[in-house]
């Protein structure tokens, strides 16, 4: 339609021209050539008018899309004081107004991402229309000019979760290793959060020896296995009222897992619904001295009291320093358990039992969210594993022995004020004449004897579960004490034999191989790995473990200090995404 504007125009400028000239001028061939140049004059200035308008127009969208893209880029940056899309939308139309432009023409949208509390990105999109009069090229029926602009910008900044799977192994406390391991895992912590901010960093702490302790505020968080059992007595000792009616299977003395092989093949902290417990108990035996037999101190149960309990999701630079001042090096090496919870507290499973932390007020707000989940491409994860040997075995009690009713008794009227003769022995098997057996003092069996079912001195018995069994003796004690001198053999063997050695290093680095492997599937977990001083099989296990090459630190003495800084340079450097 233009065209012919255009042409119909051309025609009526030729026939104005033709009709003013004289009569013998339109007919003398002379002088054509003027005409054609007042032609190609006229062709010129047109074209030469639509640059103009094209050069207007072009400026007009060049001045809008600079503002539009200084505007997006300022309200994606994330240290920008606006924290709603209203405000993002208010401040892109500022910036467009103070060029020069009408805000009203600008459409914006924006999506803030958090984590929590915390903004880990946002992304901006914005678009005009607008339009430019024309000047030159109305002539040609074109009175304005439509245009677009627009843009996008998306920044993020990667918060940060680590565990740091620490060695509290005996052999940590030779050397002044423990010493260097503080001063660097110290050193780590603050530059992590210096660099990145508290609000951006999560630090777990996961000490370990032959056991992790859990805290009793985390684990009756978790899904561990604390049933109430129903015990049914068949002998006629069930009628005292001191018969056990019912039992726990979790011993709130013992805060440690016990996991199968097919829990380091998960992220998850268990295959299975439940945690199981790992027994509370002092293998051995203290040989019967001539005072009696004595309790096992605190560190002597194999998972048991004096020992660390890991803290999980803190940015309390003081906190973490202190926390890390108190550990000490006792105990055997099991490196499968301490990377099991390093890895399976970054599980977004576990994001239940954080956020009931935080509600509790047991964890800093800003920890609300985690552990995110892996498809949050602003949210990093990492195990730093550090370790100074290999795998040792792991023990536990065989499950007959780990809850439940035990054959042991007490009476505190048969005790009178010395605790040996108080014991009393169940006899299932026995004839109602001979049901208890009294061992009496542990240094002789001169005073052992045996009571009947009715016998009025046990009538205030109380009986004892497993649990209470072994917290007041090893388990060597327990069963020469009470069994071997019974006559009951067959009790005696089994409670001499109620130890489960499983690991031992084959099995365990198999298990470390598999938590390794599953957290490093998909790139989900990074691991970086620091053998400090230790052996080659752990070494090569490390290794195995890490990430890439580059995650593979082999130190001694201080330079442990500077692989975790190395380390912690690393994860630091987070991406800025435009």
């Amino acid at each position: 339609m233009r065209t012919n504007v255009f042409q119909t125009r051309i025609e009526a400028i030729r026939a104005i021209c033709l009709k003013e000239l004289p009569e013998e001028f339109r007919v003398e061939e002379r002088g054509s050539l003027t005409i054609f140049s007042l032609f190609i004059f006229i062709l010129i200035l047109m074209v030469a008018g639509m640059a103009v308008d094209l050069m207007h127009y072009e400026k007009e969208r060049v001045s809008l899309q600079n503002s539009m893209d200084s505007a997006i880029l300022a309200a994606a940056a994330l240290n920008q004081d606006v924290n709603t899309s209203a405000e993002i939308e208010a401040l892109v139309k500022e910036y467009v107004q103070k060029a020069g432009h009408d805000p009203d023409l600008v459409t914006v949208a924006s999506n803030i991402e958090t984590v929590g509390s915390i903004e880990t990105g946002r992304s901006i999109t914005a678009t005009a229309n607008f339009q430019t009069d024309t000047m030159f090229m109305g002539m040609l029926g074109i009175d304005n000019l439509a245009g677009y602009s627009g843009g996008g910008a998306r920044e993020g900044q990667q918060m940060i979760e680590i565990s740091l799977v620490l060695d509290i192994s005996g052999s940590m406390g030779r050397n002044s290793k423990m010493t260097n391991l503080k001063t660097a895992a110290k050193e780590f912590v603050t530059t992590m959060i210096q660099n990145s901010g508290s609000h951006r960093v999560s630090i777990s702490v996961v000490p370990y020896n032959h056991q992790v302790r859990v805290s009793e505020d985390l684990r009756s968080r978790l899904n561990w296995d604390n049933q109430s059992v129903e015990v049914v007595n068949t002998t006629g000792t069930g009628a005292l009222a001191g018969a056990l009616t019912q039992y726990s299977t979790y011993d709130a003395s013992a805060p440690c897992a016990s996991f199968t092989s097919s829990d380091f093949q998960t992220r998850r902290l268990a295959s299975a619904t439940t945690i199981d417990s790992a027994g509370y108990f002092a293998d051995g035996s203290s040989n019967f001295g001539s005072s009696g037999i004595s309790q096992p101190s605190g560190q002597n149960y194999w998972c048991g009291t004096g020992y660390p309990t890991m803290i999980v999701y803190q940015n309390d630079e003081t906190l973490l320093h202190n926390y890390i001042d108190s550990l000490s090096a006792d105990g055997w090496t099991a490196i499968d358990y301490g990377m099991n919870w390093g890895v399976g507290i970054l599980d977004p499973s576990f994001g239940p039992v954080v956020t009931d932390l935080v509600d509790n007020s047991l964890l800093p707000a800003q920890m609300a969210g985690h552990p995110v989940a892996y498809d949050n491409v602003e949210v990093m994860k990492y195990v730093v594993l550090m370790t100074d040997g290999i795998n040792t075995k792991q023990k536990d009690l065989k499950p007959a022995f780990k809850d439940g009713a035990s054959r042991i008794w007490y009476s505190d009227t048969r005790a009178n004020g010395n605790e040996y003769n108080g014991y009393l022995v169940e006899m299932p098997d026995n004839s109602a004449s001979q049901r208890w057996y009294v061992p009496g003092s542990p240094t002789t069996t001169s005073d052992d004897v045996y009571l009947a079912e009715g016998d009025a001195s046990v009538a205030d018995a109380v009986q004892w579960d497993y649990h209470k069994l072994y917290q007041r003796f090893r388990t060597d004690d327990a069963a020469e004490y009470f069994f071997e001198h019974s006559g009951d053999n067959t009790a005696f063997n089994a409670h001499n034999d109620v130890v489960d050695e499983s690991g031992g290093y084959t099995v365990a680095d198999s298990n470390v191989r598999n938590i390794c492997d599953t957290a490093k599937a998909n790139d989900l977990i990074e691991i970086f790995a620091v053998s400090f001083e230790a052996p080659a099989d752990a070494e090569t296990l490390l290794q195995y473990c890490a990430s890439k090459p580059g995650n593979y630190f082999d130190v001694q003495g201080t330079q442990i200090s500077d692989a975790f800084s190395a380390i912690a340079t690393q994860i630091s450097q987070l991406r800025l995404t435009q």
